[in-house]
């Protein structure tokens, strides 16, 4: 680290991944569920690089069909490619709504033209989102969206918050409303509904732990926006192909006017898509609404992507059962351990995406960002993290980040995370 410090700012190229508080881990390789440090070090990897590695690491079939591609077509054509259409009749058939989608390289690249479009599409010019959520850090949409609790409005909603520092003022065009309250919403868009593009969210709450909606919550969301004529956007990046084939408007049964996805679609390559109804899309397709990218849709990370694809289609229904319980059992095993040693805790899950809160108190809910960041005993999680991740287990040292299990991870590994884990929280939190 120190010799990456000389010649990388900080020594990586993602903040997240050298968090001042964090334990150095410089990563060698991985395998499946496991990972190895250059000191050959093996953990097993509750982390799954940020929730990509849907299928684990170094996945048979991925690595097949990336070198094939490689080898017998090249990398990069510069030209529409067959591969490129195949994988988007694939994404069609598990996310109906995106009946024309565009590909890009990032999330961040894909909300920031999802939201131009809705822009155009609706001529307004008022995004919402939500405190907690995270949609990349475009100049138009990076809120702190872990803002301190005294710097959130008092109200049910207001300005969004500059993300960092250099901004211009495109963010003035963007308002904050707390999430999973559909009163706060209403009230904002019968405040300023006339001006509001769209609304954006995460429909699981992924970026400042795990918290799923309340039940009737998104179906609330989606007539509302309806209502004042809004788009309703889904930022799937985390939860698409991973709380279900197709995603989180799959497992509610919401319909979204634009989607966003990324992460697990790649299985570890930097892909994303977006896309809706066609009638939004059109603008697009005649030019009205601009999108590039030399790398969009580049043909490896695509043969990445439709090797994730032919996976989840052909063994849909036994993956994702596979994937509920591995997240149900580690969840339950992370809720016994704390209650057993008397240690104030949520344990929050939706399938393979599991947080564990420790908390201030026995009573605590967490519902939205303020409970999280009101209750939160961050300063015990990073203890208990540096335990476990001595002993061999790997999840983010930031509360906020939630763990991932992938397709690989068997009960016998959650067993022995749950182990270890035990063993930490005796040694940290007692």
């Amino acid at each position: 680290m120190e010799r990456a410090c000389a010649s990388i700012a900080a020594g990586d190229s993602s903040t997240m991944r050298v968090m001042p508080y964090a334990l150095p881990l410089v990563a060698e390789r991985g395998e499946g569920s496991r990972l190895w440090d250059i000191g050959g070090r093996e953990y097993l990897d509750l982390n799954m690089a940020y929730g990509p590695l849907i299928l684990g690491h170094c996945h048979p079939r991925i690595v097949e069909a990336v070198t094939r591609q490689i080898i017998e077509r090249g990398s990069q054509l510069g030209f529409p490619t067959e591969i490129t259409v195949r994988v988007a009749e694939k994404i069609k058939r598990l996310f109906p709504a995106m009946e024309l989608l565009r590909f890009a390289n990032s999330g961040t690249e894909a909300v920031a033209s999802a939201t131009r479009l809705a822009r155009a599409y609706t001529r307004r010019p008022k995004v919402v989102l939500f405190e907690g959520h995270y949609h990349g850090w475009s100049e138009g949409l990076f809120n702190r969206y872990h803002a301190p609790l005294e710097d959130l409005p008092a109200g049910a909603y207001g300005q969004a918050i500059p993300g960092t520092a250099g901004m211009t003022r495109a963010i003035e065009d963007v308002l904050v409303c707390r999430w999973n309250d559909l009163d706060a919403l209403e009230a904002l868009l019968a405040d300023e509904g006339e001006q509001v593009a769209c609304v954006i969210m995460e429909p699981i709450m992924g970026n400042a732990g795990v918290v799923p909606p309340r039940p009737g919550y998104l179906h609330g969301v989606r007539e509302a926006t309806r209502k004042h004529g809004a788009l309703l956007i889904f930022d799937e990046v985390i939860t698409g192909l991973r709380v279900g084939p197709g995603g989180a408007q799959e497992r509610y049964d919401v319909r979204p006017d634009l989607t966003v996805l990324s992460k697990a679609l790649g299985g570890g390559y930097p892909v994303a898509a977006f896309g809706g109804s066609r009638d939004i899309m059109r603008l697009i397709v005649d030019g009205t609404v601009f999108h590039g990218g030399v790398f969009s849709g580049n043909a490896t990370v695509m043969a990445a992507a439709e090797a994730v694809l032919d996976e989840v289609l052909v063994d849909r229904s036994a993956m994702y059962a596979h994937l509920e319980d591995v997240g149900d059992a580690l969840a339950a095993g992370l809720r016994q351990i704390m209650t057993d040693l008397d240690v104030p805790h949520v344990v929050n899950n939706v399938g393979p995406m599991v947080s564990l809160f420790l908390t201030d108190r026995p009573d605590a809910e967490v519902a939205g960002y303020r409970d999280a960041r009101a209750h939160g005993r961050f300063d015990r999680f990073i203890d208990l993290q540096h335990e476990v991740q001595a002993g061999g287990v790997f999840f983010h040292p930031n509360m906020f980040e939630p763990m991932y299990l992938s397709a690989v991870h068997t009960r016998e590994d959650v067993d022995l995370a749950l182990e270890r884990i035990d063993a930490g929280a005796r040694t940290s939190l007692l």
